[in-house]
């Protein structure tokens, strides 16, 4: 990892759902709000098909980071939430959705750089994300099984 900020985290999980479904529970900010626990409490700045831009304080480890994010959604291929501006040097999720009319798999990658005096706090960041990206692949398929 070197003395940066940085963490990447990269994973995935198969659901027994089409693909068109699986897509249509990630295709707007509001559901895919309903996964992640950073998203609590936002403000849609902007809303569009398949384009959101929201205001949100993200905090990790009792600091809070306010940032501009902007979340795209590309049918049947992959939701996309990036910082346009703020505290971080890089906020960034990709959720990819590949599958057919059977199953699905998501791969969830995670891209945070901290401001450089935070490089100390990486590794337990790291453990904190990828458990919450864990939970918000289990998450999904609860919400995939009562949805019809």
């Amino acid at each position: 990892m070197g003395i940066s900020g940085m963490v990447k985290i990269i994973l995935s999980q198969s659901y027994h759902y089409p693909v068109a479904k699986v897509f249509s529970a990630l295709d707007h900010i509001n559901k895919l709000a309903r996964l992640k626990s950073d998203l609590h409490s936002y403000r849609i700045a902007r809303d569009e098909e398949g384009l959101q831009l929201i205001d949100v304080d993200i905090r990790f480890l009792l600091k809070r980071f306010p940032l501009r994010l902007k979340y795209t959604a590309v049918p049947q291929k992959y939701c996309e939430l990036k910082m346009l501006k703020g505290s971080l040097k890089q906020y960034e999720y990709r959720y990819t959705v590949k599958g057919d009319s059977i199953s699905t798999t998501i791969t969830a990658q995670c891209s945070i750089k901290l401001p450089f005096r935070y490089f100390i706090v990486a590794p337990i960041l790291r453990a904190i994300i990828k458990r919450r990206i864990k939970k918000e692949l289990s998450l999904l398929e609860k919400i995939l099984q009562t949805t019809i």
